[in-house]
């Protein structure tokens, strides 16, 4: 599958799981707490944490190995089952503990169900990465949103019956159950449970480092959750994902879709001898024409927007939304390190680039928790200025291009970004930071009508890709 193609299922698939994910939220968030959503974000962070662990950049070993043997393949098998169920004893014996630590006896029951996830992810993972190193996005477009349909449908009918916060901790087993079923029966001709650990040397290599600079990138979001449960409360642990979740799934929708075809597809240019200097500047080009925009009509209107969304009583987090919004855009201006540096083979580097990144992001909580809630989210700017810094000298002699190429990216973001808030601008004279229903229609629409406009007056490079899918379209119906 060519690198157009790949990324189109890519998106496909991220744009769908961001829909599904937002629309199940929003019914969530009217079935369960805040209090409730705070129990499973603590038992998460946890897992997150262990997720890291358990990948040990297996996968990645996989997808850059010049060759695949039968030999690699059972030697990854039998790692990730070293690593995942090596990673549910550790939530097993560490249960209690953390919910002695919060004072919330719940935390053991959702992690306990959450260890039983671990337990099942290795008989899929193999062939997962196979076919992420062969590119067939559509395969795991139909995988992903089956087992995310699954995963969610469990949790809102369990939420409807009154299972609380153990709800989430079903459809999270749930959805990695279903992928790994799927992903066996479609490979039962190949499947093996062959142990060997013929290759773990080079595994272990690649790995080490890999793995820790995963751990510590995990470390570095899902710290700050145990910062503000252990100086605040759980209640906040909740407010700042419900924040955050906005920024996040858009930067996810936008991010994991180029991560997964460009880490392939750059293993294979710095293979072939070839550039990646022009594929970082348009994968920056259109990162922040796509977030930019988007993150300045939500910040106008984010009180008013989360309230419609969620409910009055997570209105509290409408009123920290632009803090994470501002610091999520400007992740946008750098590709991520992991999309350069893991290519060229250079993980120590990625390594200590996330254990600074760790380290000054907990002072940074640790010193806005201490105080309160929205000093904490006034703060995260600041962390994310700090992490562009260090990313940016990380990089800089790998991505084949320099800082100054990208400023008519940022320039033009900035220019159709303006001019596509100019409707929540107006609506925030008239109304202020609480709009009627009716104004934050009319704003959507005017803004998603405002935004191609812009984009063709300044001539930005994504026009292109609008008018590759306008024409296919036009096919499409003609056919």
């Amino acid at each position: 599958m060519n690198f157009r193609t790949s990324l189109t299922w890519a998106f496909s698939q991220q744009a769908l799981t961001f829909i599904l994910q937002f629309a199940g939220s929003i019914i969530m968030a009217r079935l369960l707490t805040p209090e409730e959503f705070g129990v499973f974000a603590i038992s998460m962070a946890a897992s997150h944490i262990l997720i890291a662990f358990r990948n040990f950049g297996i996968g990645s070993y996989l997808v850059r190995e010049k060759e695949i043997t039968r030999s690699k393949k059972d030697t990854a098998f039998t790692l990730w089952l070293c690593f995942s169920w090596s990673a549910a004893l550790i939530l097993i014996l560490i249960k209690d503990w953390l919910a002695t630590v919060y004072g919330a006896p719940p935390i053991s029951d959702v992690m306990t169900l959450l260890a039983f996830s671990f337990l099942i992810t290795p008989f899929g993972q193999t062939h997962y990465s196979l076919l992420t190193r062969a590119m067939r996005f559509d395969v795991l477009h139909h995988i992903n949103l089956f087992a995310l349909c699954t995963g969610l449908a469990t949790s809102i009918i369990l939420a409807w019956l009154g299972h609380s916060y153990m709800s989430l901790a079903w459809g999270f087993l749930a959805e990695n159950l279903t992928r790994a079923l799927v992903l066996m029966a479609i490979n039962r001709k190949e499947f093996s449970l062959h142990l060997s650990l013929a290759h773990w040397r080079s595994v272990m290599r690649f790995g080490g480092y890999l793995t820790g600079s995963s751990l510590a990138g995990e470390l570095n979001r899902q710290s700050v959750k145990f910062v503000l449960g252990g100086l605040i409360s759980p209640t906040s642990v909740a407010l700042y994902e419900r924040a955050i979740q906005i920024p996040v799934l858009v930067r996810r929708s936008i991010f994991t879709p180029l991560r997964a075809v460009l880490f392939p597809k750059f293993s294979e240019d710095i293979r072939n001898g070839k550039s990646i200097g022009q594929g970082v500047e348009q994968v920056v080009a259109m990162t922040t024409v796509l977030v930019i925009p988007v993150f300045l009509v939500v910040a106008l209107c984010s009180e008013a927007l989360v309230v419609l969304l969620f409910g009055e009583n997570w209105r509290i987090a409408g009123t920290l939304l632009p803090w994470f919004l501002l610091s999520n855009a400007i992740l946008t201006l750098l590709p991520q390190p992991e999309q350069v540096l893991t290519p060229h083979g250079r993980v120590k580097r990625l390594f200590k680039l996330r254990l600074l990144g760790l380290i000054s992001n907990l002072i940074v909580a640790f010193i806005g928790a201490s105080q309160s809630l929205e000093l904490f989210a006034a703060l995260r700017p600041l962390q994310t200025i700090i992490f562009f810094t260090l990313t940016y000298w990380s990089i800089r002699d790998f991505w084949d291009t320099r800082l100054i190429k990208l400023f008519p990216a940022y320039s033009q973001a900035v220019v159709i970004a303006a001019a596509s808030a100019l409707p929540a601008v107006i609506s925030f004279y008239y109304y202020g930071s609480d709009p009627p229903i009716q104004s934050l229609l009319l704003i959507t629409i005017a803004s998603t009508l405002i935004w191609p406009i812009a984009v063709y007056y300044v001539g930005h490079p994504i026009k292109e890709e609008i008018e590759r899918i306008r024409l296919a379209i036009v096919r499409y119906s003609t056919t």
